[in-house]
């Protein structure tokens, strides 16, 4: 760490702590609480006695990691620096980690926020994203049919006409599917969404998407560190709760946005090459961009009434065009086919859980209800 970075740092610690305090929601996290309980069970452990392997573990990542904020979501912290430990591996060294943390920032993404000094960047997560994400995972995989193919293996079919056969006979992923992003919209929450248990094979194929997703959002971030990208522009970013009530975000280049997706791409399909084909380390970056299309359609619905995929990111190419950049340079790489149908596959899968979702959020919008100000602090014309 730095004296540029501690400063940039303490920066995300304070806007954190001021939204924390517009909520009304001091002390939710109690990170310094739980870094001194760890370390208080250690000390009480009788002569001799050895803790057990996660308390180990997450006292080391704790003296490895950059610190977690007074109210900085811990599981948002160890997700994000857990998926960074990752991708570092295949980066050349030295690397310099930058300042990584959450904010509810509106956009299902990472976004770059100019620390006061003007010149230190932070990535800065949306705070539900990872919540969001794993239900959202959760919702597609259940639309998935499945059956057991022997060995402990279990085959998964995509194919649009069997899933929608699927969805008439079992409708629970289209009730999970509008729900989450109910929540995600109305309330800022996706937590909010009604709990609920997945049989196994859905958690683990869930857990696949999931994974891919997120290092591709982190991936993407990492390819503007390492290109060297200088910032085209800064934009005001509104984040409610903090003090100024707009942050300074840097934009670049649509160019630059998209050697950061081939670079952000390629690393994350290197973490998860490491258990799965191409077909299936690429998935969730189809689901990623899926998921920002919904955000997008769900806006324009609520703000025009109409449910149409409008690029809302001031910051990013369409994501179609993100999307069928990607598809193109996956057509030279080995088993790079295989991959696309299957995101292809996933793209529909989730038009067709959105078909009956749009009329949902359309009559709650009627009844009254109003999406979470953090969609609409960044809104322009659509």
């Amino acid at each position: 760490m730095t004296t540029r970075t501690d400063g940039a740092r303490a920066y995300l610690w304070e806007l954190q702590a001021q939204i924390a305090d517009a909520q009304g929601r001091w002390g939710r996290h109690a990170n310094q609480r739980r870094v001194s309980a760890l370390r208080e069970l250690v000390d009480k452990l009788p002569p001799g006695e050895q803790p057990d392997a996660d308390t180990v573990e997450a006292l080391r990542l704790q003296q490895r990691w950059p610190p977690c904020g007074p109210e900085e979501s811990y599981h948002s912290h160890y997700i994000i620096h857990s998926l960074a430990d990752r991708i570092e591996k295949y980066l050349p060294a030295p690397f310099i980690r930058p300042v990584l943390g959450s904010l509810d920032t509106g956009e299902i993404n990472a976004v770059t926020l100019l620390a006061p000094d003007a010149r230190t960047h932070l990535v800065i997560f949306e705070s539900e994203l990872f919540t969001f994400a794993n239900l959202f995972s959760k919702a597609v995989a259940m639309a998935m049919p499945f059956e057991d193919a022997g060995g402990g293996r279990t085959a998964f079919s995509v194919h649009p006409d069997k899933v929608r056969r699927h969805l008439k006979h079992s409708p629970d992923a289209i009730l999970r599917f509008a729900d989450v992003v109910r929540a995600y919209l109305f309330e800022g929450e996706p937590s909010r969404a009604r709990p609920y248990h997945a049989p196994h094979p859905i958690d683990v194929q869930a857990a696949i998407l999931r994974d891919g997703l997120e290092l591709f959002v982190l991936g993407h971030e990492y390819g503007h560190v390492l290109l060297d990208h200088l910032a085209e522009s800064q934009s005001p970013r509104r984040v409610p709760g903090t003090a100024d009530g707009e942050l300074t975000e840097v934009t670049w280049k649509w160019k630059q946005e998209h050697d950061a997706d081939t670079l952000g791409w390629f690393l994350c399909t290197k973490v998860m090459t490491e258990k799965y084909d191409l077909a299936f380390s690429h998935a969730g970056t189809e689901l990623f961009f899926s998921a920002c299309e919904v955000l997008e359609r769900a806006l324009s619905l609520l703000v025009e009434g109409r449910s149409e995929a409008h690029p809302v990111s001031p910051t990013h190419p369409p994501i179609a065009e993100r999307r069928d950049a990607l598809r193109t340079l996956l057509r030279d790489e080995r088993q790079g086919e295989s991959a696309i149908v299957l995101g292809t596959a996933i793209q529909d899968i989730v038009d067709v859980l959105w078909e009956p979702t749009a009329p949902h959020l359309l009559g709650l919008l009627k009844r009254g209800q109003q999406p979470d100000p953090r969609w609409t602090a960044n809104l322009t014309t659509l």
